[in-house]
């Protein structure tokens, strides 16, 4: 019986001195907190290298639309270099699967928007001659005509955290599109597109 006491007292003091003890617990905080501010580093840091690479995508767009703009007569040849000018505002990001179209647009008196004519990086014409298309309401000036360059590119996460979140937010587009006045003459004239 007294045995038994004993035991039961020991078993008590330990479950007290087990209760008080403060020994360790830094290092299990710190194995609960690692983990989730590893996963919090990882997504800054996925966020912002998506964010560089839509920042550059829509340089490379402006880029584009702005060459094109500078001339008074374009062809297929010169719009074929444009994904180059593309690739290289992308440096040092992949532009593999890179898509690009461009169309010269002009609004005629009444501020109606039509494609003149349009050249797609994959062949092709992407839009019909004079087709109707829409603008920014701010460029719709009666008489004018404006450059519209289109630039996606697919863009697919680096650190994806698997079973995180769905599939569907690993892989996806970015497109920008941007638009400049003609500087030379009334137009920009495409000979064969």
């Amino acid at each position: 019986m007294r045995m038994r006491r004993q035991t039961a007292q020991g078993l008590k003091d330990a479950a007290y001195r087990f209760g008080k003890a403060r020994d360790g617990v830094g290092a299990v905080e710190f194995a609960l907190i690692v983990p989730i501010l590893l996963i919090i580093y990882l997504m800054s840091f996925e966020i912002t290298v998506a964010i560089s690479i839509t920042r550059k995508t829509t340089h490379a767009s402006s880029d584009i639309a702005d060459l094109v703009t500078q001339r008074s007569d374009v062809d297929k040849a010169f719009l074929s270099t444009m994904p180059n000018v593309a690739k290289a505002g992308l440096v040092p990001y992949s532009s593999n699967g890179l898509t690009l179209k461009i169309s010269g647009i002009t609004i005629d008196s009444a501020s109606v928007a039509r494609i003149a004519w349009s050249w797609q990086s994959t062949g092709g014409r992407p839009y019909a001659p004079g087709s109707n298309t829409n603008i920014p309401p701010d460029l719709a000036i009666a008489n004018s005509f404006v450059v519209r360059s289109e630039l996606s590119l697919p863009y697919s996460m680096l650190l994806y955290l698997p079973g995180m979140s769905g599939t569907s937010m690993q892989n996806f587009t970015i497109k920008k599109d941007f638009y400049y006045r003609q500087r030379v003459g009334n137009s920009v004239n495409c000979s064969d597109c």
